[in-house]
C-alpha cells in the first residue's frame, strides 16, 4: 500500500494543477457570393453569421469527444463529418413583417472584444419602417450558450422572429416549450401561464433551444417562401427579447447550468450517473485538475470497497488452502460428478468457505468503471478546457503516445505475478496463459478509449496490489498465530 500511495503521490507531485487559461475568441471576417460573413470561433463552437436577413447561418460543435463526432446545431444542417444546409431554409433570427414569408434585406454587422475571451456580434437594419437591433454575446468557456438580445421595431406591423427550421419525419427532434418553469409539447393558450421562456428542439444527441428572460412574445408556426416549416416568437409593433440561445450536445449537467434541466429530464437510474458526475466535478474545483480528480476518485472508491474486497481476498485465501483436499476429492470421485458435488459443498460448509464470496466485489468493480467512463464521456467539454495532466493535455480524448495504456497494463501483469505467487499449485496450460494475455487484449481493444480511463484503471489496479499486500501481512501474521505452540505453563 505504501509503494501504491509513493507512486501516486509522485504522480500527482508531477502534476501540480496548473488552471487553464481561456484562449481568445477567433473573428474572421469574409465575403460568400456577394454577402458579409462573421466566423466567431469559440472553445467548443464556430458560429457564422450572414448580413443577408441578419441571421445566424450556423453553429458547428467543432469539439468531438470519444465517441461523437462534429455537428451543427441549426436546425436545417445535415448530419455527418462536412453537413450541409437544406436549400430554402429559413434561419435564426430572419424577421418577417406582416404577410411576409423571407427576409431579404442587407443588414450591417459588427464585432467587438470587450475582453480577448469574449466577442459580441451587431447585426443592425433601420429603413422602410423596419427598425431592427440584434445582439449576441459569446465567450470562451464549456457551455453551448451564448447571450441573445434582439429588439425589433415595426409600428403597426405584426413582427415575427424565426426561431428555426422546423424538421420533420421520423426520428426527429422534438418540439419543446417552456412554461414556468414547465415543459409543453405544444403551446398553451394566452391566460394559462404566467411566462412564457423560451422554445427550441431537443433531440437525443442535440439540443437547440431559446431560453428567454425577457420579453412578451409568443410563440407562432408558419411556412417560409420554399415550403419549409419554422417556428419563432411574434408580437405587434415591438419585440424587445433578452435570453440565451444553447446550440450543443445534450448534456444534462451543461443544460442545468444554462437553466435548461427541465427540457431534457433524466430518468431514475440516469440520477446515478448525474451524482457522479457532479461528484466528479466537486473533485475538480477541489483539487484544480481532473487528473488529481480522477486519483482521488479512484482512492475514495477503493477505500469504500476495501471491506468487501478483503472478504475476497480472505474467500480465495481459504480456497487456496483447501485445493489440496478439493483435488483429493477430485481424483477419489472422478467417475461419479454428482458425489463430487455433494462432497465438495460439505468440505466448504465444514470449512466455512464460501466459492462465490470473492465474486461480489469483482462484479461491484464493473459498475464503477462504467460509471466513471460515463462522467467522462458526459463531461468531456469540461475536462477539454481544464489544465493539463502530465503528457496529457486532454483527458477525454485518447493517450496520444499510449503511455498511460502501457503502464496500466504492466500494472495488470505484475497483479498477475503476484497472484500466481500467492497460489500453492501454478496453473497450468491454457489457464496460466490467460492471466497474462487478457490485460494485453484488453490494451489492444480499448486503445481508443479516454485518456482519464485509463489512468482510473492504473490508480485502481496500483491500489489493489498495495491491498492485497496489507492483507497478505495480515495473513501470514494470523498463521504465524495458529502455528505457535502454546507456551509451557510456569513453573
Amino acid at each position: 500500500m505504501r509503494v501504491c500511495i509513493l507512486v501516486l503521490s509522485i504522480l500527482a507531485t508531477i502534476a501540480c494543477p496548473v488552471f487553464a487559461a481561456s484562449e481568445p475568441v477567433e473573428i474572421r471576417r469574409s465575403v460568400e457570393e456577394g454577402t458579409e460573413i462573421v466566423q466567431v470561433t469559440t472553445s467548443l463552437l464556430r458560429y457564422t453569421f450572414s448580413a443577408a436577413g441578419g441571421t445566424m447561418k450556423s453553429a458547428f460543435v467543432h469539439f468531438a469527444s470519444y465517441g461523437s463526432t462534429p455537428l451543427d446545431a441549426v436546425p436545417g444542417w445535415g448530419s455527418g463529418a462536412q453537413p450541409t444546409l437544406a436549400y430554402g431554409v429559413s434561419l435564426p433570427f430572419e424577421v418577417w413583417l406582416g404577410e411576409e414569408d423571407a427576409d431579404l434585406r442587407a443588414y450591417t454587422i459588427e464585432t467587438t472584444q470587450p475582453t480577448p475571451e469574449e466577442a459580441v456580434v451587431r447585426i443592425a437594419y433601420e429603413g422602410e419602417g423596419l427598425r431592427a437591433e440584434k445582439a449576441f454575446r459569446v465567450g470562451w468557456d464549456d457551455l453551448y450558450t451564448m447571450d441573445v438580445d434582439l429588439h425589433i421595431r415595426a409600428p403597426g406591423e405584426k413582427i415575427r422572429v424565426i426561431v428555426g427550421h422546423r424538421p420533420t419525419g421520423s426520428g426527429v427532434p422534438d418540439l419543446v416549450f417552456l412554461y414556468d418553469g414547465k415543459t409543453s409539447n405544444a403551446p398553451l393558450a394566452p391566460g394559462s401561464y404566467a411566462q412564457f421562456q423560451g422554445l427550441g428542439l431537443v433531440g437525443k444527441d442535440r439540443v437547440y433551444f431559446l431560453r428567454l428572460a425577457e420579453g412578451d412574445a409568443v410563440p407562432f408556426f408558419a411556412v417560409n417562401e420554399s415550403g419549409h416549416p419554422v417556428f419563432g416568437v411574434e408580437g405587434t409593433g415591438e419585440i424587445l427579447l433578452r435570453g440565451t440561445l444553447y446550440t450543443g450536445r445534450n448534456r444534462y449537467v451543461l443544460l442545468e447550468k444554462a437553466g435548461l434541466a427541465a427540457v431534457a429530464p433524466v430518468g431514475f437510474f440516469s440520477q446515478f450517473l448525474v451524482w457522479v458526475m457532479k461528484f466528479f466535478e466537486w473533485l475538480y474545483h477541489l483539487t484544480g485538475n481532473y487528473g488529481w480528480a480522477i486519483l482521488l476518485f479512484t482512492l475514495i472508491t477503493r477505500i469504500i470497497i476495501y471491506p468487501l474486497m478483503r472478504n475476497q481476498y480472505r474467500s480465495m485465501a481459504k480456497m487456496q488452502r483447501l485445493a489440496p483436499k478439493l483435488q483429493k476429492l477430485q481424483e477419489k470421485y472422478k467417475d461419479d460428478r454428482q458425489t463430487l458435488q455433494q462432497q465438495m459443498m460439505e468440505l466448504y460448509r465444514q470449512e466455512k468457505v464460501n466459492p462465490l464470496g470473492g465474486c461480489l466485489p469483482l462484479l461491484l468493480q464493473f459498475p464503477i468503471l462504467i460509471l466513471l467512463w460515463q462522467a467522462i464521456m458526459y463531461s468531456a467539454e469540461q475536462i477539454h478546457l481544464s489544465p493539463a495532466f502530465l503528457w496529457l493535455s486532454d483527458l477525454s480524448q485518447p493517450d496520444p503516445y499510449y503511455i498511460m495504456i502501457v503502464l496500466a497494463t504492466g500494472a495488470q501483469l505484475v497483479q498477475q505475478w503476484l497472484t500466481q505467487r500467492r497460489m500453492p499449485e501454478q496453473p497450468k496450460g491454457g489457464a496460466q496463459m490467460v492471466g497474462w494475455v487478457l490485460p494485453i487484449v484488453m490494451a489492444l481493444l480499448f486503445l481508443s478509449f479516454p485518456a482519464g480511463l485509463w489512468l482510473y484503471w492504473f490508480a485502481s489496479t496500483l491500489l489493489q496490489i498495495g491491498q492485497q499486500m496489507i492483507f497478505d501481512l495480515e495473513m501470514a501474521r494470523e498463521t504465524a498465530r495458529t502455528a505457535k505452540p502454546d507456551a509451557p505453563p510456569a513453573p
